[in-house]
Formats: C-alpha cells, sequence, structure tokens
C-alpha cells in the first residue's frame, strides 16, 4: 500500500483494516473533515479471492478515490478512480478484480435469496 500511495503521489495518511463484512468489498472513507487521514476498509472473504496482483489493483483503485477526495471532490467516480489507479497498475488487473467482485456480489445475493 505505501508503495502504491507514493507511486500515485498521495501524501495523506492511510490506515488498512480487514473487517468481517464490507457490503462494498472494498471501500475507502475520510478520517478526518480536513481529510487527512483515510481508512480502507476490506471485506475478508473478498480478500481471500484475491491474488497478489488484484489486491494491489483493488488498493491503487482505492487510493484513486484518496486522489480525487483530495484534489476534485466534487468530480467523484468509479471511473476517475480507475484512471488515477492505471497510473500504477494494468487495466487486466483492474478488469480481474472487477469481475470477483460481480461474482462476489452475486454470490452474496444468492445467500440472501431465499428463493
Amino acid at each position: 500500500m505505501e508503495e502504491l500511495r507514493t507511486q500515485l503521489g498521495i501524501p495523506n495518511a492511510i490506515r488498512v483494516t480487514v473487517v468481517g463484512e464490507n457490503q462494498y468489498a472494498f471501500s475507502v472513507q475520510p478520517l478526518d473533515k480536513a481529510k487527512k487521514e483515510f481508512l480502507i476498509c476490506i471485506d475478508s472473504v473478498f480478500l481471500r479471492e484475491l491474488d497478489d496482483e488484484e489486491l494491489r489493483a483493488a488498493i491503487a483503485h482505492e487510493l484513486g478515490h484518496v486522489w480525487v477526495f483530495t484534489h476534485h471532490p466534487y468530480l467523484h467516480t468509479e471511473s476517475l478512480a480507475n484512471q488515477i489507479a492505471l497510473r500504477a497498475v494494468s487495466q487486466e488487473s483492474l478488469t480481474k478484480v472487477y469481475q470477483k467482485l460481480a461474482r462476489h456480489h452475486r454470490l452474496l445475493s444468492a445467500d440472501l435469496d431465499p428463493f
């Protein structure tokens, strides 16, 4: 994470935590109003589905959100976070993460559907 943070030119402090359940699989949020520090939360089940390359891509995407929060907070989109992430990881690795994320969400939905 620190290598990616440096590579993407993000000076903010970043904490990472693995949680039992995160409805988004990966998410990021500021920890203070000044947006000096951020927290990335990772779903433990989804984390186990990722190889090293995919984990790097997922973290790069979340750091892309941090970059957007601190540079263009009113232009916040998934697409822009991906554009920032692509400065450090390949399109292929991001695509793999999105494919696994779609499968992960389908499995979660299936678990919730009683029929």
